[in-house]
């Protein structure tokens, strides 16, 4: 099978599946803020990006490092080292894990009273530490070994099981979510279910894999040898730090928004404004996961010139796609907000339509950083991330104290502009790659003029409902319609799919 072909191929389960995840992970979001107060959303949300934080010490690179050896094992045809790979870092994470537990246990009294409840918002502080406890002795131990699963899945390229890990992932968090809640565990039932899932999903996905995708793993060899460690580390280390500032970039907000604002805002930021501009990602993301193994593999063949052409197309598409939605975002905000939340969280408006376009420039950032993986340059994604993190690590603490959630979400999308910036200047070094101005200036100007249609809309139509339905639809026609007008995208480009 061609590379053009493994990549649709791929692209499209990865696609359909968070396609499929984005509504029952949306519904995670619409349960919690009707069934439990603003203040217990914030703190299940502060708790639960601490540990995110917290996380990239329990990793360290190493699940990164199982997606770029294992297709670099298999083409030399050492399936005794992917073997040895996998349980290295799987006994790794967990010890990592069961320790930095037992410090953040240790530390747990500063942590909620100076950090968590700084603002005193939340008077019972054995429930907070409860449901810290049950966070980080269940969720946080349990989703390391959750991960080197599903990244095994995407190491061999088994894009059909990997595209449906985070769909039931998401399924089992809302159905454990709804069970609890109605069974009356109140503000405990986010943390026991995204505790419980875990565990779920390492029973069905561990099965799988061993049936399915690497039955010899039991009769291959296992050696503990320090040149395969000193070969993962040296790979993930730079990862480690890579993926730190990442978390940093995806964190901090929270973090910030914590210590200085409060859990409401919190609550605003991390349940709705952040989840629904996500969606503006799915394309990208439907890309990465089967671009990390497969520029591994380009790379090592030294077949450079398809991976830049291709590349050049996907970051393309990604902005073409994304522009439109992030627009559509942006002008609706409340609407949606009511539609599907409720009054409570309109202060999340604004904070949503500057964060609608930061996406965008996301979803380019976590392509190239992938590439930047894959062709083994992981010291790139490194030394950009932190560039990127201690931008938006400064102008946190300069406008959140001042303007709360604005603050947050103007610095993040100014940091995703940054990231892109640097980034380009290093594709170009490594891959030819040129950023095509003049192609994304029209799909912009494309994106406001169909934009026009719309304020005549909204000052006829006033059941929200119909206003999305209707609005969407004129706008997608218009914005579709433009960009082969302009040259944008041609049929002939669509028909073919030809990535490269």
């Amino acid at each position: 099978m061609s590379y053009k072909e493994r990549m649709i191929k791929g692209a499209s389960w990865n696609f359909l599946f968070l396609v499929l995840a984005a509504p029952v992970g949306y519904f995670v979001r619409i349960l919690y803020a009707n069934s439990l107060t603003k203040i217990e959303v914030g703190l299940f949300y502060a708790i639960f990006d601490l540990i995110g934080m917290i996380a990239i010490f329990r990793g360290l690179g190493l699940n990164n490092a199982i997606i770029y050896f294992i297709p670099k094992y298999l083409v030399q045809n050492r399936k005794d080292l992917i073997k040895s790979t996998l349980i290295s870092v799987l006994i790794i994470q967990t010890l990592l894990a069961v320790l930095i537990a037992f410090l953040m246990y240790l530390f747990s009294p500063i942590l909620i009273n100076d950090y968590i409840n700084s603002k005193g918002q939340f008077g019972d502080i054995s429930v907070i530490f409860t449901v810290f406890i049950i966070l980080i002795f269940g969720y946080y131990t349990f989703d390391g070994m959750k991960g080197v699963i599903f990244n095994s899945f995407q190491g061999f390229q088994s894009q059909k099981i990997f595209s449906t890990c985070n769909f039931l992932n998401i399924s089992s968090i809302l159905l454990l979510s709804i069970i609890f809640i109605h069974s009356g565990f109140g503000v405990y039932s986010p943390a026991l279910a995204y505790t419980i899932t875990p565990i779920v999903m390492i029973l069905i996905y561990g099965t799988i894999f061993l049936k399915k995708i690497f039955p010899e793993f039991f009769t291959e060899k296992f050696s503990f040898s320090k040149k395969l460690l000193n070969d993962i580390f040296q790979y993930s280390m730079p990862i480690m730090f890579g993926s730190a500032g990442f978390i940093i970039m995806g964190y901090l907000d929270s973090m910030c928004l914590t210590y200085f604002t409060g859990l409401d805002a919190v609550a605003d930021y991390r349940n709705v404004a952040m989840p629904t501009v996500m969606v503006l990602s799915y394309f990208a993301s439907s890309i990465i996961n089967v671009l990390l193994p497969m520029s591994t593999e380009m790379w090592e063949k030294g077949e450079k010139k398809n991976l830049s052409e291709g590349l050049k197309k996907i970051l393309s598409y990604s902005f073409i796609i994304s522009v439109p939605f992030a627009v559509i975002l942006a002008y609706f905000p409340t609407v949606l907000i009511n539609l599907f939340f409720n009054e409570n969280y309109l202060s999340a408006a604004l904070p949503m339509s500057i964060l609608s376009f930061g996406i965008i420039f996301l979803s380019m950032n976590n392509i190239v950083f992938n590439v930047f993986n894959g062709i083994g340059k992981p010291e790139i994604s490194t030394k950009i991330l932190y560039i990127g993190a201690a931008f938006n690590l400064i102008f946190n603490l300069l406008l959140i104290p001042k303007f709360g959630t604005i603050g947050a979400a103007f610095t993040t999308t100014l940091s995703y502009v940054l990231i892109q910036v640097l980034q380009v200047r290093y594709l170009n070094k490594f891959l030819d790659y040129k950023f095509p101005v003049k192609k994304f200036v029209l799909c912009i100007v494309s994106s406001l003029i169909s934009i026009i249609p719309l304020l005549v809309i909204k000052r006829m139509i006033f059941n929200d409902y119909l206003l999305i339905l209707l609005s969407g639809i004129v706008y997608f026609i218009m914005y579709s319609l433009l960009i082969f007008v302009l040259k944008i995208l041609n049929i002939n480009e669509l028909k073919s799919l030809k990535l490269w």
